[in-house]
């Protein structure tokens, strides 16, 4: 199996975990009337499943910890500063939880679904790579761009930038 292809079911597998914790949190949140963090257990098990935080006592979290594979370590963070919980601006995974996420999906246009991806592939705390996710609003753009663009153009751009308009990169921040 491809790095590529297991990248995306590990992606997939942990998303869909992270929905369906989210969605079992959110219908057995009681009403939160203090900030501070709250603990949850999902599955019986004797580890807490989910931890969350109101910040500033909305009544929404803005800070969420799941333990998706259940040995009592947190190993995915999920926050929102926008000020509602069905929005998810980033989230990371640290799948053998030594405080260093390997992957960081990021929305940045407040519309459903993330547009990038980083991974840090060597674990030394910087994301070395950044990837628009297929099917993402930022890849649909790009890719009305691409059809858009004739050869000449595509042609110039290259010669003038030393990028290509089919498969873009970007700097790391």
């Amino acid at each position: 199996m491809s790095f590529t292809t297991a990248l995306r079911r590990t992606i997939i597998a942990s998303v869909i975990a992270t929905v369906v914790a989210g969605a079992a949190l959110a219908a057995s949140a009681p009403a939160m009337a203090a900030a501070g963090w709250q603990f949850w257990q999902l599955d019986r098990d004797r580890c807490y499943d989910a931890a969350t935080l109101d910040a500033d006592g909305n009544g929404n979290s803005e800070q969420l910890w799941y333990d998706l594979d259940n040995d009592c370590s947190w190993d995915t963070h999920v926050y929102n500063t926008r000020g509602w919980d069905t929005l998810l601006e980033e989230t990371t995974y640290d799948m053998n939880e030594d405080g260093a996420p390997e992957y960081l999906l990021q929305d940045i246009n407040q519309r459903v679904g993330f547009e990038y991806v980083y991974l840090d592939r060597d674990q030394d705390g910087r994301y070395d790579l950044r990837r628009i996710i297929p099917g993402s609003d930022l890849d649909a753009i790009t890719r009305v761009t691409t059809y858009n663009a004739t050869s000449a153009i595509l042609h110039r751009f290259t010669m003038r930038t030393g990028q290509s308009l089919l498969y873009p990169t970007f700097p790391n921040p």
